[in-house]
């Protein structure tokens, strides 16, 4: 008799495939799919059957190293790995997933799995990442917005499944090169911009000449809400009544020596005074020092599905040209952005200013707080909101979930 409790019940299905194979009139097979146990009888001569059924009650459970690359005053990288590894272990609890993390101070703390953090130059970083994973032997890696070729060379002589993830033109770029073609087992692309197309027609065709698999979509959503059960009272009451959240990203980022959370707040501040509206500010996990916060709530980080629901729920929604806007537009918002930092942010800024889908503002208190009260009147929020239903945002959750199924089919 043979008692595994740790196996799935896919592999212990294959056992009795091949038991049910065996003539033996004193087997008896019984597979409980609750317990995930088998039980087996039979002759004791069957050693290579003992062997089979070792390996499976040894085997591990699936591991997915995640490695996002993100900084100079961003988390968006962080927040997409994040909502992915959460959405993995919701799906398949067995699964390990630990992270790679970037010298970011300030960013663990949003870090729910194991983690291993690189203190360094940027420089150091591939040399950290080739002798973390040589140690640590995933699976399969995910790689987010950024893909050393040394590293994906690495992986491919340790039989490793690799995953690339990108969002901007350049990354996107990289996933077109001829070592990556030959390398890389998955593209993913986070759409720039939800006005034009994912690819450009060259890329479509240079994509036929390897077997690298790819996927294209426009935001990443959770699941499910974070349950309320555990938030502060003074969050608990802003939600109960009309709110504008404004959101300036990881918060990191400096506007004329400023930081951008405390040119938030003041903007949150200065609408509060004119229109009595509750304002929150989610200053982000880069913030540092105190702000000066009287009449509105400001915290510094929250889960991202909480920021989800946030979103779905406010009166409008102040944010930069980031990954946060296009969570913003899926989620049906009534959008202000000004671009606060990275390069990408004033031409999406623009792109979706042009087609009706935002309201920009310069980063500045007078041009947001004009602009929030502009949004504010019923009739131009109800237009604003209107113009977004025609808009089909693809969530990257579930497509990404079906690959990684995919590519480990022990997971199934």
């Amino acid at each position: 008799r043979c008692t595994d409790h740790s196996a799935d019940n896919t592999a212990l299905g294959s056992v009795i495939h091949i038991l049910r194979r065996i003539p033996s009139p004193s087997k008896k097979i019984q597979l409980n799919s609750d317990r995930a146990s088998l039980f087996l009888e039979a002759y004791p001569t069957h050693q290579s059957l003992s062997k089979l059924i070792h390996s499976v009650r040894m085997k591990p459970a699936p591991f997915i190293l995640f490695v996002p690359s993100y900084g100079d005053g961003g988390t968006g990288e962080l927040v997409r790995s994040t909502m992915l590894a959460n959405a993995v272990s919701k799906r398949w609890p067995k699964v390990r997933i630990e992270f790679l993390l970037p010298d970011a101070p300030g960013t663990e703390q949003l870090m729910p799995f194991p983690k291993t953090c690189h203190v360094g130059p940027r420089s150091t970083k591939p040399h950290f990442c080739n002798t973390e994973i040589k140690r640590l032997k995933p699976d399969l890696v995910i790689f987010d917005s950024g893909l050393p070729g040394s590293t994906l060379r690495l992986c491919k002589r340790l039989r490793i499944r690799t995953v690339f993830i990108s969002c901007r033109p350049h990354q996107c770029n990289k996933a077109f090169r001829l070592d990556r073609l030959r390398f890389l087992d998955e593209h993913w692309h986070q759409r720039s911009y939800l006005t034009t197309p994912a690819f450009s027609r060259g890329q479509r065709l240079v994509s036929r000449l390897g077997n690298t698999h790819r996927i294209t979509f426009d935001t990443c959503l959770a699941a499910a809400p974070d349950s309320e059960d555990d938030i502060s009272p003074a969050l608990a009451s802003l939600l109960a009544q009309p709110f504008v959240l404004l959101s300036p990203g990881g918060g990191g980022y400096r506007v004329q020596g400023e930081l951008v959370g405390n040119l938030y707040v003041e903007v949150a501040e200065r609408i509060k005074a004119i229109s009595g509206i509750s304002c929150l500010t989610v200053l982000g996990p880069l913030h540092e020092g105190p702000v000066n916060n009287h009449q509105t709530l400001a915290i510094k980080e929250v889960t991202p599905g909480r920021m989800i629901s946030l979103m779905q729920r406010a009166k409008v929604v102040i944010t930069n040209g980031g990954h946060g806007l296009g969570q913003a537009l899926a989620c049906g918002a009534a959008c202000i952005a000004a671009p606060l930092g990275g390069n990408d942010q004033p031409s999406r800024i623009a792109a979706y200013s042009a087609a009706g889908l935002i309201q920009a503002a310069e980063p500045t208190v007078d041009s947001l707080t004009a602009m929030a009260m502009t949004l504010l009147i019923p009739e131009n929020n109800a237009q604003q909101k209107q113009k977004l239903t025609k808009l089909k945002c693809i969530n990257g959750i579930p497509l990404m979930c079906r690959a990684i199924a995919r590519l480990l089919p022990d997971l199934t």
